[in-house]
This record gives structure tokens, sequence and C-alpha cells, in this order.
């Protein structure tokens, strides 16, 4: 922007001064012919000269100084707000092409819910022109069976109940076509609290959710599939233990047929339980996570587990985490895994503290421990001796929302396993 320039006070007073001088010599020399009929020389000249520009600088500083003052601060205070224009003027430029040019769907709704501005976006997302659309209200681009949803979203941010609200839903296109949009809108107020309007804006995710729909489907079959083939397994694995149990008693006096009828018992009930394991892995991640107190999750395990004469001992009281459904499960194949192969264990401890990485959950037991060799490849599926798949499937269960699992005990002193939960997974709770 190109800066106009104009006269400083200064620049006016010394104009101001050479026209009063240039004014007053004129009078002096015209009122001297009739004051002093002799002829002037240098010493007159001389006297006519401060004369007039004393009176010039009296004139010009002295009794215009107030006026020069006031219109020295009115000028600054023109150009300040000239700046400040400038820079608001700048700044709704922005916004504007900002909201009109958002690759997010966006618009401005009214307190009763009518549209007062769209953004193209928006308008390529429903099919709709901004005069069409400016001529309706929001409930006229939903599906009837969500409207009451929306109304009722509006209605709890007007009462102050919350400050935004995101939600998946459907939009209703020009064409009749219902697309899956994520709908966030805020409510904007004055100072005062009064209700102002709506800042609603849509993404467009008809895509992936059509993709999830896909994807939900075929997991669906593959659940059917796989439950009715873990059914009938079972079926026969039950047929094949009753002979074998019957064997076992018909022929005692075999001690070789003895031998091969107990291994063969063995494998059927390493069997049952890769299936049951497969059961508990297809679960894994189909469920939404959510937030789970720690301390009730122990106690609920515990519960389900034969523990005559071993202590549980646990510290972890006031505090969730965010993670799978499945999270039960880390307790309990983490104790049943010290039962199984802790030999003597008498205590078990879960205790908690937070770290620079996060909340650390500390499981401890009495018994043998991990030797150093086998401290990551225990986690790995099939290693161990039982089915090695427990603490396989508890580090999958953590890993779904970002939580980590080491041994990190003493061989001879117990296990020991520290669960880092991330920073954002925990949180105080009621426990």
């Amino acid at each position: 922007m190109k800066k106009e320039t104009s006269q400083t006070p200064f620049d006016q007073r010394l104009f101001l001064i050479f026209t009063v001088t240039f004014a007053s010599m004129i009078a002096f020399e015209f009122a001297a012919q009739f004051l002093f009929p002799y002829a002037p020389d240098w010493r007159s000249n001389i006297i006519t000269s401060l004369f007039t520009s004393g009176l010039a600088v009296i004139i010009a500083y002295f009794p215009l100084n107030n006026y020069y003052s006031t219109a020295t601060k009115l000028s600054s205070e023109v150009e300040r707000r000239h700046v400040v224009e400038n820079e608001l003027r700048e700044r709704e430029e922005q916004l504007i092409r900002t909201f009109d040019q958002s690759p997010v769907g966006a618009g401005i709704l009214s307190p009763d819910l009518r549209f007062t501005r769209v953004n193209d976006t928006l308008c390529e997302i429903t099919g709709y022109t901004p005069e069409e659309i400016l001529s309706q209200s929001i409930t006229s681009l939903l599906v009837p069976e969500e409207i009451n949803q929306v109304i009722t979203c509006t209605e709890t941010l007007k009462r102050g109940g919350a400050d935004g609200d995101e939600s998946d839903l459907h939009l209703v296109r020009k064409n009749g076509e219902r697309i899956w949009v994520h709908q966030s809108i805020r409510l904007i107020r004055e100072d005062d609290g009064t209700p102002l309007y709506f800042i609603p804006m849509y993404l467009d995710i008809n895509d992936r959710k059509l993709t999830e729909d896909t994807l939900q489907k075929t997991n669906k079959k593959l659940s059917i599939l796989s439950a009715i083939t873990r059914h009938d397994i079972r079926n026969q694995l039950t047929g094949l233990s009753v002979l074998l149990q019957l064997m076992k008693s018909e022929f005692l006096d075999d001690p070789v047929l003895q031998n091969y009828v107990v291994k063969l018992i063995a494998c059927s009930e390493a069997i049952e339980r890769q299936i049951e394991f497969t059961r508990n892995y297809e679960d894994l991640g189909s469920a939404t996570a959510s937030w789970f107190d720690v301390y009730r999750g122990i106690f609920e395990e515990v519960q389900h587990l034969p523990l005559e004469g071993i202590t549980v001992d646990s510290e972890i009281k006031g505090f969730s985490i965010y993670a799978d459904p499945l999270i039960g499960k880390v307790y309990y194949n983490l104790i049943e895994n010290s039962l199984r192969h802790g030999d003597h264990v008498t205590k078990i401890a879960f205790t908690m503290s937070e770290t620079e990485n996060g909340l650390m959950i500390m499981y401890t037991d009495n018994g043998v421990g991990i030797q150093p060799l086998e401290k990551e490849k225990i986690f790995l599926r099939g290693y161990g001796r039982n089915t090695g798949l427990g603490l396989f499937l508890i580090r999958e269960i953590l890993a779904t929302t970002g939580i980590n699992i080491t041994e990190t005990g003493t061989y001879g002193a117990g296990a020991q396993f520290e669960i880092i939960v991330p920073r954002g997974a925990y949180r105080f709770s009621e426990s």
C-alpha cells in the first residue's frame, strides 16, 4: 500500500514564518513612508527585518502552539486508526478466504438452525448451490432418524452443557443419496453468554465408512466360520477324550499303551488350549477400546484363579487405563503364568509409579524368575513349556492401545514385568 505524504506542523510553521515576515516587511515599509519621511538606510532595514522576524516567530509558535499540538496528536491518532483498520480489514479478508476455501465443508447456523452462510466445499458435499442451502434449515439435509439427535445436541450447547460436539451422521444430497460425514459443531456466544450462531463443519467420510462396513461384514462371516469350525473340532475332541479315557482305564496292565494314551490326552488338551487362544485372539481389536479401572480389573480376575496359600497385593487404586476390552486377560495370564512356572510362588504384587514415559504398572512375584536369554523370547508365539501363547497374547492385547510390556526381573529372585502406559492413556478414576 502506497503511503500518502502530508505536511508536518513544523513545515506549516516555517511556511507561516516566511509568510508573516514577508507581509510584515511590506507593511512596515509602507507605514514607514508616512511615519519616517527620511530615506531608509541599512540600520532601519536590520531593525525592520528583526522586528518582522520576531513578530512572525511569536505568531507561529506561541498563540498557535496549542493548535499545532492538538493537530499533531490528531494526526497521529488518525494514522494509528488507519493502520488498525487496515490490519482488521486484512484479517477479515483472511478469515473469509479461509472459510470459503476450506477443504472441510463449513457453514454458519442461526440459533433457529437456518444457514446464513456456507462455503463451496459444503455445496460440493451436498450437491446444492449456496442459494439453495441458504433457503433451508439444517434439518432438511439430515435423514429423519438423525434429526432429533442433532436438535438435542444444539439444545445442549445452548444450555451450556458442552462447548462443542462431534459425531458421525448422514447428510442427504440433492439427488437423494445418503452419505456419511463427520460433524463437528460449536456454538459462538456474545460476552454475556447469549448464543449468536453455530459453526458446523463436515468432513466427507463416506468412502471410509463403506470400507469399514465391508470389513465388518467380512469379519463377521469369518467369525461365524471360525466359531462353527471351533465348535466342530471341540465336538471331535470331546469324543476323542472320552475314548482315550476309556482306553486308559481298560488297559491298565499295558504300560506301553498307557504311555501312548497319556501322550494323546496331552495332545488333545493342547489342541483345546490352542482353540481357546484362537477365540481370544479373534476377539482382539474387534471391540472398541475404552477406559478400565486397573484395581477392579485385577480383583475380578483374581476370583477365577486357584490362589490357596498365595497373597495378591495391589496398590493400584484410583487409576484407569485406555485399553482393549480383553485387558482382563492380561492380569489373568500374568498370574496364571506365575502359578504355572514360578515353582514356589507365595506372593504376587501389582504396584504403580509415574515416570517420564508414562504410568508404569509393575507386576512381581517371588518365584524363580526368567532367565536372561529368555526375557524377550517368552513373548514370542509358541515359545514356552506350555502353549507359548499366554504372554504373546498379553503383548498383543496391550499393543492395541500403545501399551508396552517387558520383563526386567532377576533370575532367582522372581519375575518382574513392567507395563508402560503412555501419557494420555491413563487417568484418575474412582476405584
